[in-house]
């Protein structure tokens, strides 16, 4: 391969470090919405901490992969350019996302994060962490009697110990649970008491009494049920953001709390309940529109992400191509960046045996597809409850029985969260064709008053494509043949 390789270059930038969240003064870095500020959530968290006195709550959520962690290093600059003193931690460093939680391991992985930043940040702090934690493991082996556990500072610092522990053993979580039962007052109060020191330190050394500590808690949307802890993933998950609210507040510290998309769907009107504000969402860049339009703004905006990240882009991937991309992503960067990755794989394969290879339309289908299958297969109800979202454009349920499905679909990135205006929803644009292929009999008009009869197997869709009111000649254009029935 020649040394300057464009094929490599552009897969680089998508991948490895080229995946990692973005400071927003980072060269790749896309500004997504500082030109609507009204719009912006990100100056929406800024403006409630700044305004705030004292102490305050707030909650961010969306979707794993659509640029949340780039967002908060952007709020956390923003943030310190007004005065404030700023943490930003990533819970997967501390936390086993995949098990129940409580409110006992969150806050020693909390702490740990908290303290672990400080440290690393201002080092006059160590001597302070390092009481904590001397009377923290004190607590823990005399007057809990929980063993396996090791707070010392030999060896490393005791926050990378006890975050590596709760990380990495689901045995000494459950037991750190168990044994914590009867004694969370006490743990709650300690943290608490850490905070306020640690606070009047920092403005102590700041020389500013009433300097702002703030704590962004990234990640915390990544927690999710696998198998057949789902449900209680799920449950533990409401029981500590809305039963356990009042324990997640520490006097005179900021902080702000990433939630997975499904809490607000099993916890009713949380904003209220832990800090008193809204939920802020984050939500996809904005490729359609809510009645089924693609968005043009939103998928120049995705190009615009991939010209910075390599100006010969055009080289490699036509630009109509990289649309196709965007808007079958559903805005999700994640997926979107799969997909330019996958083509580019197949580009390099192809000029192997063909040096002026192009990537064409057998390729593009390809790629596509192997992301289709991985939403795939669904069961008959989530086809039809699927299927009523795409047409309601909101994740209405039933019953409350089945809110559980209604946050595994959203945790599964089934179901996607749009914000033009109103908050809606809308299923991943790749399972239209299946769920309509699956839908309810009969007839139902589009917004053009056009009838559009569901297709089913051995019954080809006719001119239906998953944007009603598509102008292209080809309405399969915009996803691979093999996701329609009757179409090769």
């Amino acid at each position: 391969m020649p040394k300057n390789d464009p094929i490599k270059e552009l897969y680089r930038s998508l991948s490895g470090k080229g995946a990692l969240p973005l400071s927003p003064d980072d060269p790749y870095y896309v500004p997504i919405h500082e030109s609507t500020p009204e719009k912006d959530p990100i100056l929406s968290l800024w403006n409630r901490i700044d305004l705030a006195e004292s102490e305050s709550v707030n909650l961010l959520t969306g979707f794993r992969g659509n640029g949340k962690s780039t967002e908060l290093k952007r709020l956390k600059k923003k943030l310190e350019e007004s005065g404030c003193r700023v943490f930003l931690v990533d819970m997967l460093d501390y936390m086993l996302m995949t098990k129940p939680l409580a409110l006992s391991d969150f806050i020693l992985s909390l702490m740990a994060a908290l303290a672990g930043s400080a440290e690393k940040e201002i080092k006059e702090l160590a001597p302070l962490t390092g009481s904590y934690w001397k009377r923290l493991h004190s607590f823990l082996t005399t007057e809990v009697k929980l063993d396996k556990i090791d707070l010392s500072v030999k060896g490393g610092p005791a926050t990378a110990k006890l975050g590596f522990q709760l990380k990495t053993d689901p045995d000494f979580k459950s037991k750190v649970q168990a044994d914590l039962e009867g004694h969370l007052t006490k743990l709650v109060e300690d943290a608490r008491g850490f905070v306020n020191e640690l606070v009047e330190k920092i403005r102590k050394l700041s020389r500013d009494q009433d300097k702002k500590v703030v704590l962004l808690v990234d990640s915390m949307e990544q927690i999710r049920g696998v198998g057949e802890e789902t449900e209680k993933v799920y449950g533990s998950v409401v029981e500590l953001f809305s039963g356990q609210a009042a324990n997640l507040f520490f006097p005179r510290l900021h902080i702000v709390y990433t939630v997975p998309p499904y809490l607000s769907t099993l916890a009713h009107n949380l904003g209220r309940t832990l800090g008193g504000h809204p939920i802020t969402q984050w939500p996809n860049i904005h490729v359609r529109i809510s009645d089924n339009i693609p968005g043009p703004k939103g998928t120049q905006l995705m190009v615009k992400v991939i010209e910075k990240r390599f100006k010969g882009w055009e080289s490699i991937i036509h630009k109509d191509t990289l649309i196709r991309f965007a808007e079958v992503s559903g805005g999700d960067l994640r997926d979107f960046f799969r997909l330019v990755r996958e083509s580019v794989v197949s580009l390099r394969m192809a000029r192997v045996t063909n040096p002026d290879a192009e990537l064409d339309e057998i390729s593009i289908q390809r790629v596509i597809q192997q992301l289709a299958n991985e939403l795939l297969p669904i069961a008959d109800e989530d086809a039809k409850w699927l299927a009523r979202i795409h047409e309601t454009k909101k994740a209405s349920i039933a019953s409350e029985k089945n809110l559980p499905s209604l946050a595994r679909l959203l945790d599964s990135n089934l179901i996607m969260n749009y914000l033009n205006g109103e908050p809606w929803y809308d299923v991943h644009p790749l399972l239209i064709p299946e769920i309509q292929n699956r839908g309810e009999s009969g007839e139902s008009q589009n917004r053009y008053g056009r009838s559009r009869t569901p297709a089913r197997a051995g019954n080809k869709p006719g001119r239906y494509s998953p944007y009603p009111g598509d102008t292209l000649d080809d309405p399969y254009a915009r996803f691979p043949g093999s996701l329609f029935p009757g179409k090769s």
